[in-house]
């Protein structure tokens, strides 16, 4: 018997392109994972947006939702609202609005975000609790760039710098 696949339009409320990412935010918004950011920042001056704090969270999301710019929140996350009710938000802003609140960050506030990014770390990072005294750590990085084996599942050669073709070869077997 052949099952014949159907396929229909319906509109569908709860769901979103970016289901990884929705679980991401709503862990963090459950457990707090950006207050220590969040509490430290502070925008001296009129801002455009009443929640220059939120827009920060959105540059974040449209970067790990691989917006390339500001220009493409609009097309590529604005219209998921089950993606930004996940991450706390009712609805991700408009990138000239983005866009202000980043022209409006001076170097204080960069300043801000780097202290609460080092409290993150501290907070529930495991590297500062890690007992190097006993152990090293070990960094394997090959930069031979020569062509992976026939058994290597996906694998490509290397990178070589001015030179045409190497970059993108599969290995074939």
């Amino acid at each position: 018997m052949t099952v014949i696949p159907r396929l229909s339009l319906i509109r569908m409320e709860r769901t979103t392109g970016y289901a990884p990412l929705a679980v991401l935010g709503s862990y963090m918004v459950q457990q707090n994972l950006l207050s220590p950011i969040l509490t430290r920042l502070e925008f001296p001056r009129k801002m455009h947006t009443e929640d220059p704090w939120g827009a920060l969270v959105d540059i974040w999301v449209s970067m790990l939702a691989g917006c390339r710019s500001i220009s493409q929140v609009n097309t590529k996350i604005r219209p998921e609202i089950s993606l930004s009710k996940a991450w706390g938000r009712e609805r991700f802003c408009e990138q000239s609005t983005l866009a202000r609140v980043l022209d409006a960050c001076e170097a204080e506030q960069v300043g801000q975000l780097r202290s609460g990014v080092e409290a993150i770390y501290r907070w529930i990072g495991q590297a500062p609790r890690h007992d190097w005294g006993n152990s090293t750590l070990m960094v394997d990085i090959d930069l031979t760039g020569l062509p992976a084996g026939r058994e290597a599942e996906g694998s490509t050669k290397g990178y070589f710098s001015g030179k045409k073709g190497g970059a993108v070869g599969s290995c074939a077997g």
